[in-house]
């Protein structure tokens, strides 16, 4: 029996590499960067209210959503079908194909979330930092973390097995006026930062850098 011994897929969407998705074409826009256009691999889909698989088309739609950076700037256009539904009794008489990686009116793919998430959950990077770096919108990424976090577990049933504790100054001394002694005080702007060291996700942040602020 003879196997094929490389990928079945082509150059273009190999290196893209959307799960799912294959690519009919790429332009060079003119002002740099380049316009991704891809497809799903399959056009048959249930119907979302009766469940009936359709491969009809009704018309053929195109939707732009954001994506992981590829080398510079890519803009990605998803190529989908409107299709009829083949139940002659359902109230639903077209929709539109879905996939996991492009979810009904999304404005970008779920690698790209997952991505972000990554890169807020894992590495505690700040989510203005992460949506820029990402070509993305503060309220994209902000929104996608708050998403997140609803469904994560609770820090405090965790078992850590390895627990980092680092230091942070995040600002100049600042003095202030004691309102009973009248007396000026200095106030070193540090906090400490919990962090499961096996998974990299932040535990929690305090304020102070000594051991009570820790055991508080």
């Amino acid at each position: 029996m003879i196997e094929p011994t490389c990928s079945q897929r082509d150059a273009a969407s190999v290196i893209f590499n959307l799960p799912d998705y294959h690519v009919i074409d790429v332009i060079d826009l003119p002002l740099g960067g380049r316009r991704v256009i891809v497809q799903a691999d399959t056009l048959g889909e249930g119907c979302p209210d009766c469940g009936v698989v359709s491969e009809r088309v009704h018309a053929w739609c195109r939707q732009r959503v954001k994506d992981l950076p590829h080398a510079g700037g890519v803009e990605v256009v998803v190529v989908k079908p409107r299709l009829v539904c083949a139940e002659r009794a359902c109230p639903r008489r077209t929709f539109t194909q879905t996939t996991s990686e492009v979810p009904l009116r999304a404005r970008c793919t779920s690698r790209l979330r997952r991505g972000l998430l990554e890169a807020v959950i894992d590495h505690g990077r700040p989510v203005a930092g992460v949506a820029a770096g990402f070509g993305g919108a503060w309220w994209t990424a902000q929104k996608t973390v708050n998403a997140a976090v609803v469904v994560l577990p609770d820090v405090d049933d965790l078992h850590v097995r390895h627990l980092g504790i680092d230091e942070h100054r995040y600002r100049r001394v600042r003095w202030f006026r004691d309102p009973d002694t009248s007396a000026w005080r200095r106030v070193e702007p540090w906090m400490t930062t919990l962090v499961n060291t096996a998974s990299g996700q932040v535990l929690g942040v305090v304020d102070g850098r000594n051991s009570a602020a820790v055991e508080g």
